[in-house]
Formats: C-alpha cells, sequence, structure tokens
C-alpha cells in the first residue's frame, strides 16, 4: 500500500512539473517605450510620471519559463516629504495569470539605477486569490527581480 501511495504522489507531481504555478520565481525585464509628463520645479527639483509597456521572462524555481508583457505608470514623489524616489504600479499578462505589482523604488546611482521593493496582487489563473513579495532593480525599465508568491 506504500508503495502505491508513493508511486501516486510521484506521478502527481510528475504530471504537474510543467504547470506553471505561484511560487519562487526570478525576472528578467525589458523596458519599452516610454512616456514621461512633468517638469522642473523652481527650487532644481524633478517632478513628474510616466507610462512604459514592455515584456519579461519569469523563471519558476522549477527551471520552467514563462513570456510575459506589463504595463507600469510610476510617479515620482515630492524631495522633502518621501520614504521612496517613485511609486510604481504595473500589471503583468503571462499565460499563467494576470497579476498586479505595487512598487516603492529609489535611485541608487548617479546614472540613475533604481532599487524596487513591492507586493504582488494576483488576478486570474494560477495567480488569483494569491499575494507575495518582490524585488526589482535596473534602469528604464530593463533589469531583473525576484518574486515570491504566498501559496
Amino acid at each position: 500500500m506504500k508503495k502505491t501511495i508513493a508511486l501516486a504522489i510521484m506521478a502527481i507531481g510528475i504530471g504537474t512539473a510543467g504547470i506553471a504555478h505561484a511560487g519562487t520565481s526570478t525576472y528578467t525585464t525589458t523596458g519599452g517605450a516610454m512616456t514621461r509628463v512633468g517638469t522642473q520645479t523652481p527650487d532644481g527639483g524633478m517632478f513628474g510620471g510616466s507610462l512604459q509597456v514592455g515584456t519579461s521572462v519569469q523563471t519558476m524555481a522549477d527551471g520552467s519559463k514563462s513570456d510575459e508583457s506589463w504595463t507600469c505608470i510610476g510617479v515620482t514623489q515630492p524631495p522633502h516629504d518621501k520614504i521612496f524616489d517613485q511609486h510604481v504600479a504595473c500589471d503583468v499578462t503571462s499565460p499563467s495569470g494576470d497579476y498586479s505589482i505595487i512598487f516603492g523604488c529609489n535611485i541608487i546611482s548617479k546614472d540613475g539605477d533604481q532599487g524596487c521593493v513591492g507586493g504582488l496582487y494576483g488576478k486570474t489563473g494560477a495567480y488569483k486569490g494569491k499575494g507575495g513579495a518582490t524585488t526589482w532593480a535596473g534602469k528604464n525599465g530593463t533589469g531583473t527581480g525576484t518574486a515570491q508568491w504566498n501559496d
């Protein structure tokens, strides 16, 4: 009996290994065209927002990969009243399902590189009803990140 149960569990594991599901992953993003709005303030600071679309490849802990597309909007924060330099909201579409990300980002170099932390909010498919955390580092929408979904 124990052998039968072990074989059944192994068969289920093999059968589901190729199915995309929420869990731990890394991702690489490629930023596309960006539309910016805003200007320089009288005291020399900048304020504004941006809209950007792009693509990403997500690699799950089991090695499976998923091509995604995303749309993000970002808004800079006032220079004297902030925790993050910019707040960013993204919608992501993938074959496994759709989800949203809310990021807080800081400029981490003179060249404009950013470091971001955020929350994941599942909307459809494998992500529906799930939440999690994410990090991202890069510039102009191109970079790398990590994700951890709560199952």
